[in-house]
C-alpha cells in the first residue's frame, strides 16, 4: 500500500505541473486519488484521460507500470511524450494499456517490445501517436506469437510494407488488429496465421495492387474486415468465401472492378454491413442478394452497376435492411414495388441513375423511412399521396425528374427537414400545410409550374433557411411574413451532411442562383451526367459538410423568388433577415422604391433585383453591404447617382444598365451625357478587373461560409 502511494506521488512530482493532480495527497486515502480505482484497498485501475499532464514515457514506465496490482491504465490524450520502450518492470496483472492520442514515437518493434514485456497484457492501444517514425530495422526477431488479443496502431506514421509484413507474420492469438489511417504503401502481404483474428482494419492507407489468392484464406474467424480507402485494383479479394463469419465488410473507396462475388457473399449469413461504394464494380445485381437476410446496410454508390433493381432485393418478413445506397450508377427500369418488403428501411438513395416510371405508392408503408432521395432520374407521374403516412420522414429530395401533378398533403410528416422538388413539372399552388413544419430547413420548389401567391404560412416555418421558389408562375405580393424566421442561428457541431451547391450561369433556359443537393455517395466528376450541366454550365461548384442544429430560431440564408410574376413593393421587413447571404428577386413585376432597410443585410453576398419595375434611387444604405460580391440592378426604372462609397462603384456597368436615369461610375457621370475615349478605356479596364474579382470573392464567400459554419437543419 505505501509502495503504491510512493510510486503515484513520484509520478506526480515528475510532472511539469504537479498541481493538476491536487487530490493526490499523502494525507488522504489512496483510493481517493483522482482517477484511481481500487480493489481491496489496492490500485486496480488508473484513468487520467484528457488531462494535459505532459508526462514523459520514462515516468510512466518507471512509476505507473510498476504498480503491481494495476490491471488497466488509461492515459488517453494527456500529452504523453518520448520514445516507447520496454519497461524494466511491468505490473504482473496489467491486462489493458491505453496510451492513445499522445505524442509518442518509436518503431513498430518498439511497440511490440512494450507489449511482450508485460506478461499479462491483452490490449494495447497506441492509436493517434507517431509510431513508425523509425522504420523497422532489418533482422529484428519476431516473437513466436504476440501475447496480445487486441492491438490498435491506427492513426500513426507507419509507412513500410515491411512493418506490415512483420506484424502479420506473428499474429498468434491476436483477435483485433487496427492499422487504419497510416501511410502504408505497396501491396498487401499474405497473412500466414490469422485463425484467431476477428477484427482487421487496414483502411485509409496507401496500399495498392490486387489482393492475391491466399491472402485471407486462413482467416476463418474474421467478423470485421475493412480495406476501404486504399488503391486496390482488380477483382474483389478472392478468399472472401473463407470468411463465412463476417458481419462487416468494407471495400469502399478503392479501384476494385468486375462483378460482385455474390456466391462468396451469400456464404456469410451474419453479414450486416456491406460497403462497396466508390469502386468500379459493374454488371447487374443478382437476386441472390436477398439471401443476406441479416444485411442492415448496403452501399453500392458510385460504381458502374446497370440493369434493373432486383424485385427480390428484400424478402417479405425476413429483410433486416435499414440503409440502401444505390446512387450514382446506371440502374434502369422502374423502382420495384417490392421495396416495400424492406420493412425496416430508414434511408433509400437512388439518385443519379437512369430509373423511369413512377414512384411506388407502396413506399408509404415503410413506417421507419427517414430519407427518400431520388434526384436526377427519369421518374414521372404524381408524387404518391401514400407518402403522407411516413411520419418519420425527414428528407424528401426528388429534384431533376419529370414528376407531374400537385404536391400531396404531407402535413403529417412533421419531422420533415428537407423538401426538394425542384426541376420537375409540378403544378398547382404551393401548399399552406408547409407552414406546419417547424423543423423544415430547406424548401426547394424552383423550376416547376406552380401558380398562385406565396402562402403566408411559410413564415411559420421557424427553421427555414433555404427557400428557392424561382422559375414558376407565382403571382401576388412578397409577404413580410417571410422575414419572421429572423433570429439568432444556433450553431452546433452535430453530425455533418455532405452537400454540393451548383452556381448557375443564368440564361434563358437556366433560372435561379443555383442548386443545392444532398451529395453523399456521389463522385463530383459525375455531375457532368446531369442534363442541366449543359444548360446552366455550373462551372462553379462548392462542396462541404453542413452542420445541423436548429432550436426553432433560425434565419433565412438563401432566398430566391426570381423568374415569377410577383408584383407590388419589396417589403421593408426583408432588411430584418440579418443572416441572408443570397437574395434573388430578379425577373418579376416588382415596383416602387427599393426600401433603404435592405442596406441592413450585413451578410448578403449576392443581391439581384434586376428585370423589375423598381424606381427611385439606389439607397445610400447599400454602401454598408461590406460582403457584397455580386449585385444586379439592371433593367428597372431607377434614377439618380450610384452611391460611390462601399463596393457599389467596383462592379461592372452592365449590372446598372437599362434604367431610367441612373448615373455615376461605372455609368457615365451624372452631369455629362458622354465620356471621352480615355475615360471609356479606363472604365473598360476597371470593369474587366471587377468582373474577375467578384467571382473570386463569391468563391471565398461560399467556401468560408458553407465549409465552416453553414447551419441548416435538424439531423441529430
Amino acid at each position: 500500500m505505501s509502495g503504491d502511494v510512493d510510486l503515484l506521488l513520484s509520478f506526480k512530482n515528475s510532472l511539469p505541473n504537479p498541481s493538476l493532480l491536487s487530490s493526490w495527497n499523502p494525507n488522504q486515502g489512496l483510493c481517493l486519488f483522482q482517477g484511481v480505482g481500487c480493489k481491496w484497498g489496492q490500485v486496480s485501475s488508473l484513468t487520467l484521460q484528457g488531462i494535459a499532464l505532459n508526462p514523459d514515457f520514462y515516468s510512466v514506465s518507471t512509476y505507473l507500470l510498476s504498480l503491481q496490482t494495476l490491471e488497466t491504465l488509461c492515459l488517453h490524450s494527456v500529452n504523453l511524450t518520448g520514445g516507447i520502450s520496454a519497461p524494466s518492470k511491468c505490473a504482473d496483472q496489467l491486462t489493458g494499456l491505453d496510451l492513445s492520442g499522445n505524442n509518442l514515437h518509436g518503431s513498430v518493434s518498439d511497440a511490440m517490445s512494450l507489449a511482450t514485456s508485460c506478461s499479462s497484457l491483452q490490449s494495447l492501444n497506441l492509436s493517434s501517436n507517431s509510431i513508425g517514425v523509425y522504420p523497422l530495422k532489418k533482422g529484428v526477431p519476431l516473437p513466436p506469437v504476440f501475447p496480445l488479443k487486441s492491438l490498435n496502431l491506427s492513426y500513426n506514421k507507419i509507412e513500410s510494407t515491411g512493418d506490415l509484413q512483420w506484424i502479420l507474420s506473428g499474429l498468434g492469438i491476436l483477435q483485433t488488429l487496427d492499422l487504419s489511417a497510416n501511410k502504408i504503401v505497396g501491396s498487401i502481404p499474405e497473412i500466414s496465421n490469422c485463425t484467431s483474428l476477428k477484427y482487421f482494419d487496414l483502411s485509409s492507407n496507401l496500399l495498392s495492387g490486387t489482393v492475391p489468392p491466399g491472402t485471407l484464406s486462413n482467416c476463418f474467424s474474421l467478423t470485421y474486415l475493412n480495406l476501404s480507402s486504399n488503391h486496390f485494383t482488380g477483382n474483389a479479394p478472392p478468399d472472401l468465401a473463407s470468411c463465412t463469419g463476417l458481419t462487416t465488410l468494407s471495400l469502399a473507396y478503392n479501384n476494385f472492378s468486375g462483378e460482385i462475388p455474390f456466391l462468396s457473399l451469400t456464404s456469410m449469413p451474419d453479414l450486416k454491413l456491406l460497403e462497396l461504394g466508390f469502386n468500379n464494380f459493374s454488371g447487374s445485381l443478382s437476386g441472390s442478394i436477398s439471401k443476406l437476410t441479416s444485411l442492415e446496410i448496403l452501399d453500392l454508390s458510385s460504381n458502374g452497376f446497370s440493369g434493373p433493381i432486383p424485385a427480390s432485393l428484400c424478402t417479405k418478413g425476413s429483410s433486416s435492411l435499414k440503409e440502401l445506397y444505390m446512387q450514382n450508377n446506371y440502374f434502369t427500369g422502374s423502382i420495384p414495388d417490392s421495396l416495400s418488403n424492406c420493412a425496416k428501411l430508414v434511408s433509400l438513395n437512388l439518385s443519379l441513375n437512369e430509373l423511369n416510371g413512377s414512384i411506388p405508392g407502396t413506399l408509404g408503408t415503410l413506417s421507419n423511412l427517414k430519407d427518400l432521395i431520388t434526384w436526377q432520374n427519369y421518374l414521372n407521374g404524381d408524387i404518391p399521396a401514400e407518402l403522407s403516412s411516413l411520419k418519420s420522414l425527414e428528407n424528401l429530395i426528388l429534384d431533376y425528374n419529370g414528376l407531374t401533378g400537385m404536391v400531396p398533403d404531407l402535413g403529417n410528416c412533421t419531422g420533415l427537414n428537407w423538401i426538394s422538388l425542384a426541376s420537375n413539372q409540378l403544378t398547382g399552388s404551393i401548399p399552406a400545410w408547409i407552414g406546419k413544419l417547424e423543423s423544415l430547413a430547406i424548401l426547394r420548389l424552383g423550376n416547376n409550374s406552380f401558380t398562385g401567391p406565396i402562402p403566408p404560412e411559410l413564415g411559420d416555418c421557424k427553421s427555414l433557411v433555404w427557400l428557392d421558389l424561382n422559375g414558376n408562375q407565382l403571382n401576388g405580393k412578397i409577404l413580410p411574413a417571410l422575414a419572421k424566421q429572423s433570429g439568432k442561428v444556433a450553431v452546433s457541431l452535430s453530425r455533418a451532411k455532405r452537400y454540393v451547391y451548383l452556381r448557375n450561369d443564368e440564361n434563358s433556359q437556366c433560372h435561379g442562383k443555383g442548386s443545392y443537393l444532398k451529395f453523399d455517395g456521389i463522385r463530383p466528376d459525375d455531375l457532368i451526367r446531369m442534363p442541366s450541366k449543359r444548360l446552366c454550365n455550373f462551372t462553379r461548384v462548392y462542396m462541404g459538410n453542413t452542420q445541423y442544429n436548429f432550436n426553432n430560431n433560425g434565419s433565412m440564408i438563401f432566398l430566391d423568388l426570381s423568374y415569377n410574376m410577383l408584383d407590388g413593393h419589396i417589403p421593408k421587413e426583408i432588411g430584418m433577415m440579418h443572416y441572408l447571404m443570397i437574395l434573388n428577386l430578379g425577373h418579376n413585376l416588382l415596383s416602387g422604391l427599393i426600401p433603404p432597410e435592405m442596406g441592413e443585410l450585413a451578410q448578403v453576398g449576392v443581391l439581384d433585383l434586376s428585370h423589375n419595375r423598381l424606381e427611385g434611387s439606389i439607397p445610400e444604405s447599400f454602401s454598408a453591404m461590406s460582403l457584397l460580391s455580386e449585385i444586379n440592378l439592371s433593367n428597372n426604372q431607377l434614377n439618380g447617382s450610384i452611391p460611390q462609397l462601399g463596393s457599389l462603384a467596383t462592379f461592372p456597368k452592365y449590372v446598372y444598365e437599362n434604367n431610367s436615369d441612373l448615373c455615376g461610375f461605372p455609368l457615365p457621370p451624372c452631369d455629362v451625357t458622354s465620356m471621352s475615349p480615355v475615360d471609356r478605356s479606363e472604365q473598360s479596364s476597371i470593369n474587366d478587373e471587377s468582373s474577375q474579382s467578384w467571382w473570386i470573392a463569391l468563391g471565398v464567400l461560399f467556401s468560408t461560409f458553407f465549409v465552416i459554419g453553414f447551419v441548416i437543419g435538424l439531423f441529430l
